[in-house]
């Protein structure tokens, strides 16, 4: 395809993804175009043909709710209208069956304030009046689950600081307002006080699960989902929460710039602290490890007092609440223990006893016993036991894992006290809300992230059945032959992940090797993947691999994957834990299997966590909500292309790209395709619109696989598109030449009358003269005075020819007849020459 100097294109900037701009220089030869952005004047070169597209200017304006109304389904023209409604102020923007809301980082937009919500709820049981929104997203889901009698699904999902907690937040405060509108007071008095302890759920759940991230002050930590319960009237009755894959490492440590949970730094601060036997906040290593003190949220004593209060909203009592501060204050003493080596095996250091001894004191647990288990594992070598000391690594790491159990026990107890408290039972139909974390990317990924990851291309490959059915159902309904086009699958990558030989199934494989390594482990990923797609060993990476995963690639580090996939604690530390004076304590942790055997991995364990996902969300209608940070800075009026694009990548909006462009991503009525199209008929249109646009199809030679006229409209491919706009091009050029020659012989025209003016001068005012004598004529026979009219008709008849013979041949000798079209045949001249003159043989 040749693109022509000067025109207007999206051009695909490194810096700031898609731009617009005009083309100022293209190479034919190497395909290679140079831009230069409208905006800034910013020049890119070296640009192939799949990073520019030529658009027409009426398109720069274009600004629609729903994306897929757009004339041209691009990531350019997608990312254009996001950025344009971003910075009026505009967040919910409709793709499909999607909403996306970009992180407006500012709460007082009018449009969105909780004062406009009467206007939705205003609504029937479908939102056609109002703006897209979270609250519309509720509101059609709502309706749908009424009148269908049928469960329905909301999947939050977004990157870390996106907005996903606070998505979620808004649907579910407008759920418990619109079960709310109809009934007694009585009805709706149950549903309001429903609503608040929901609603109070969350800050405990946030205290505990959240912590801050370099992305997001308030990350969550977790995947939650709730399934929000209503009765057969539709008034909200109660809930019902799944949590999925606490990150544990964030109990131990965080990143430089990152905290760990919430919870920690609360407690330190809180009037519990002394309770605790807690001291400055900078003696404790787990708070320390990250050299982030401070945050927005979740950082004040006035914000413990807060959690405690919602906690005694929701129905906890206040022992245990105390009780669960308590288990944190010990998890700080005790990530404090340093260990060093002795002999064969390791000590603790003297200078660390004092915090076991506080910890030892809060829990309540046999000291004498949680010393030795703490340096020493005892094993059962062919019916004998034998002690095996621990070096100080592995002393941490027994450590390590104590507390990570413990913590997750406690956050799952949090959880489930929520169940009790709201949970009904079975009720009538449900509406799901899935909160769970966002495709993940980071300088170094690890096995978190590899589970992470593995959810998000989970749910995409239920996203791309589900809208590529109802895609194609659209087309069918068109009367469109979609025979050939082929689904964007993903479940290769997803076989590879977790399929028989799969990469978590060589994990777990290693795990259950005594002298297993994360060494081990990537060699036989390696050797069982290398020739895959979706595989990558680079040779000069000795301790990572890359996943190519649906929204990119992404290169995980094995150090540490087996340690997190086991993740075990001893039995014997759970049974002393159980053993524990305080009754919370000893009630956190499970009972030691009674079975020998192979014990369910980390891994193993969400795998099947995600099954069982998996299962209810195919069991429901699902509706999506895809939250979008605008820009890494997180400040209002700020958006960046490449992050942004990045974002709707993997989100799965660009997703949505790809399977309309695998069946027919321009779509336009057939009223709008003649009005841009017409130019491009030989003849006058008929009047019939569907018959035009066939004709339009025929006349550019496109055949039925790129492009289709239906019922309302012309489906088209992109490339067919690309076609079209350059016919009409070619078409506007043709009559512009035609136009031209117009103008030119009009400007010779009128310059040759103006010559033949300027030549007679003495005549014309000859004439004026004459014209004079004229009128003396006319009066003069009024008064009966003939002889000196005859006179003056006379002049008047001499003076008129000659200036006819003057007037004709310069006329003729400046214009030369150009209006007459030559022909084979005699045909007579259409200016200026003396009437029934042969062409050619006129006097000019």
């Amino acid at each position: 395809m040749s693109i022509a100097v000067g025109e207007l294109v999206y051009f695909q900037d490194p810096k700031r993804s898609w731009v617009v701009g005009n083309v100022t220089e293209w190479n034919e030869q190497k395909l290679q175009a140079t831009c230069k952005a409208r905006d800034d004047g910013e020049v890119a070169t070296q640009l192939k043909e799949g990073n520019v597209l030529v658009i027409r200017e009426d398109l720069l304006e274009e600004d629609v709710d729903d994306l897929l109304h757009l004339t041209l389904l691009h990531d350019a023209t997608i990312l254009d209208v996001l950025r344009r409604r971003y910075f009026k102020d505009v967040i919910y923007t409709n793709i499909g069956a999607i909403v996306v809301a970009l992180n407006p980082f500012n709460f007082k937009i009018p449009r969105y304030m909780d004062d406009q919500m009467p206007r939705y709820l205003a609504e029937g049981d479908r939102i056609e009046h109002n703006v897209p929104h979270s609250w519309a997203v509720a509101h059609n889901t709502y309706w749908e689950m009424v009148n269908d009698n049928y469960n329905q699904c909301i999947l939050v999902s977004g990157e870390s600081g996106a907005g996903k907690t606070e998505a979620s937040k808004i649907v579910m405060k407008y759920l418990a307002a619109l079960s709310c509108k109809a009934g007694d007071e009585r009805q709706k008095e149950g549903a309001r006080q429903v609503g608040v302890k929901i609603n109070k759920s969350s800050p405990p759940l946030e205290c505990f699960g959240n912590a801050r991230t370099v992305r997001n002050d308030n990350s969550s930590r977790f995947g939650k989902f709730m399934r929000v319960k209503f009765d057969g009237e539709g008034f909200l009755k109660g809930a019902h929460i799944t949590k999925y894959l606490l990150e544990k490492s964030r109990i131990v440590t965080a990143s430089p710039g990152e905290r760990v949970y919430h919870s920690f730094y609360l407690l330190l601060r809180s009037s519990h602290a002394e309770r605790a036997l807690l001291g400055d906040q900078k003696e404790y290593k787990s708070v320390s490890s990250g050299k982030m003190w401070h945050n927005k949220e979740f950082n004040t004593a006035e914000e413990f007092d807060e959690v405690c209060d919602a906690m005694l909203t929701i129905g906890l009592d206040q022992e245990r609440i105390d009780d669960m501060w308590l288990v944190v204050g010990g998890i700080l003493h005790i990530l404090n223990l340093e260990f060093e080596a002795e002999d064969e095996g390791s000590k603790l250091r003297a200078s660390t006893e004092s915090n076991l001894d506080k910890c030892l004191a809060l829990w309540q647990v046999d000291a004498e016993k949680v010393r030795r288990e703490l340096v020493a594992s005892e094993l059962e070598i062919k019916g004998q036991a034998v002690v095996k000391l621990l070096p100080p690594v592995k002393a941490v790491d027994g450590r390590d894992a104590l507390v990570k159990a413990l913590y997750d026990a406690e956050f799952g107890w949090l959880v489930e006290q929520c169940n009790e408290i709201l949970d009904v039972g079975d009720a009538g139909c449900w509406i799901g809300l899935l909160d769970i974390f966002g495709f993940e990317d980071f300088e170094v990924n690890s096995f978190e992230q590899f589970c992470i990851n593995l959810a998000n291309e989970t749910l995409q490959g239920h996203y791309n059945q589900f809208i590529f059915t109802r895609d194609m159902a659209e087309c069918r309904a068109e009367g469109i032959d979609v025979a050939d086009v082929e689904f964007p699958d993903n479940s290769p990558c997803l076989k590879m992940m977790v399929g028989k030989g799969g990469i978590a199934a060589l994990l777990d494989e290693e795990c259950s090797l005594g002298q297993g390594s994360d060494d081990g482990f990537l060699h036989k990923i390696t050797e069982g993947h290398a020739s895959n797609p979706f595989f990558l060993k680079k040779a000069l990476c000795q301790s990572s691999f890359i996943v190519h995963h649906y929204a990119g690639s992404v290169s995980y580090e094995v150090e540490n994957f087996l340690e997190k996939n086991r993740d075990t604690l001893k039995d014997s530390m759970r049974l002393i834990l159980r053993a524990s004076g305080v009754p919370f304590v000893a009630g956190l942790l499970d009972a030691p299997a009674d079975q020998p055997g192979p014990r369910l991995t980390v891994g193993g364990f969400f795998r099947s966590q995600l099954r069982d996902l998996m299962d209810v969300v195919n069991s429901t209608n699902p509706h999506w909500i895809r939250c979008v940070k605008p820009h890494p800075a997180k400040n209002p009026r700020m958006l960046c292309g490449v992050s942004t694009m990045h974002q709707l990548a993997s989100a799965g909006v660009l997703g949505t790209v790809k399977i309309r462009k695998a069946g027919f991503p321009v779509r336009i009525k057939f009223e709008d395709f003649i009005q841009r199209y017409e130019i491009i008929l030989d003849s006058s249109p008929t009047g019939d619109v569907k018959e035009d646009s066939i004709a339009i199809i025929a006349a550019c030679s496109l055949d039925p696989k790129r492009a289709q006229p239906g019922i309302s409209r012309v489906f088209l491919k992109s490339d067919a598109y690309v076609n079209l706009e350059q016919r009409k091009r070619e078409k506007l050029h043709e009559r512009a030449r035609v136009v031209q020659a117009f103008a030119r012989a009009l400007k010779g025209y009128s310059e040759a009358r103006h010559q033949v003016y300027e030549q007679n001068k003495a005549v014309i005012e000859q004439l004026r003269a004459v014209i004079t004598a004229t009128l003396k004529v006319e009066r003069a026979e009024a008064n009966g005075r003939k002889a000196i009219a005859g006179e003056a008709g006379s002049l008047l008849s001499a003076t008129v020819k000659e200036f006819y013979d003057k007037t004709r041949y310069a006329t003729a000798v400046s214009y030369r007849c150009c209006w007459t079209v030559e022909t084979s045949a005699p045909r007579t001249c259409l200016l200026l020459c003396t009437p029934g003159t042969k062409h050619g043989t006129c006097s000019c």
